[in-house]
């Protein structure tokens, strides 16, 4: 039962909270009935399509077509929460997190080489969360050090990095948005990119997944393979300029497209042109058009 939950994602059925539609950021709560990777309710369940080549892209939802680009308000999750939240992101079994800076050609995965089994996964105790988050710091530094050599950051953007990365990967952000946009509560094939670029050093989290208004839009018969033709960026404020106080009020960047894929590691290479001409420019602004 635990290795079926555990299907790509490792999704969440997330708790309820009061307010229409639009209303604003959960602050930490999640739409009744919600999931992140992998379908939702056994209604909209029963009218998931078996897998099938795309064919041709289809056009966005009317929500999403009205508003290619935007903004919206969220915020993360309470600490304990969040980093439940990313174990097991960390620990599923394909990478879902990568990193991309200069001196890195292509976008790199940050994956534990070996981790607990799926059912301390499930328990989620205090040991799994911990051990996650030390090797998701060491695997980042690695992979940094390889990258930017003596113009390595120091050791305390280095912590603040990792905490505020970590702090990021949350499903809350993803769900406030289809809520947002009026989509379905559902976030499939979610993947985690983190872009480093300037001097000093700005660094954001990209958090790209499928979205859809109905759910005939869903194909896939697997969880880790359910898909849309609908794929969302959100981008994170710059993690090390963020506060205290950010963390109530995270405003998110949104970029929506159709797409022809079938895993969502396919869209974010689609996607990568524009992260590139960021990171060269050392400026945000082409990932936002």
């Amino acid at each position: 039962q635990d290795e079926g939950r555990l299907g790509g994602f490792l999704p969440l059925i997330v708790r309820a909270f009061p307010g229409p539609l639009g209303r604003g950021p959960t602050h930490g709560r999640r739409p009744e009935g919600a999931w992140m990777g992998c379908g939702s309710s056994k209604a909209v369940a029963s009218q998931v399509h078996v897998a099938r080549p795309p064919s041709k892209k289809e056009s966005l939802p009317p929500s999403l077509m009205a508003s290619k680009l935007g903004r919206f308000q969220s915020a993360l999750p309470p600490f304990a929460e969040g980093r439940r939240d990313f174990a097991r992101i960390f620990f599923a079994k394909e990478p879902k997190i990568f990193v991309l800076g200069k001196g890195m050609p292509s976008m790199r995965p940050i994956q534990a080489s070996t981790g607990p089994s799926s059912a301390h996964i499930g328990d989620l105790s205090e040991q799994v969360v911990e051990r996650a988050v030390a090797l998701f710091g060491e695997n980042l530094r690695l992979q940094l050090s390889q990258a930017f050599g003596s113009a390595m950051p120091d050791k305390e953007v280095l912590d603040a990095l990792t905490e505020r990365a970590i702090s990021s990967m949350t499903v809350n952000i993803a769900l406030d948005f289809a809520q947002h946009m009026k989509l379905l509560p559902m976030f499939l094939q979610p993947a985690f990119l983190i872009v480093l670029l300037g001097q000093p050093l700005q660094a954001k989290a990209a958090t790209y997944g499928f979205v859809a208004e109905k759910p005939q839009h869903i194909q896939g018969d697997r969880p880790e393979s359910k898909r849309t033709p609908f794929c969302v960026r959100l981008l994170s404020p710059d993690l090390l300029a963020a506060g205290e106080e950010a963390s109530k009020n995270w405003e998110v960047e949104y970029s929506a497209m159709e797409v022809c894929t079938t895993t969502i590691t396919q869209a974010v290479e689609m996607d990568m042109p524009k992260v590139k001409e960021a990171i060269n420019s050392d400026r945000w602004d082409p990932m936002m058009r």
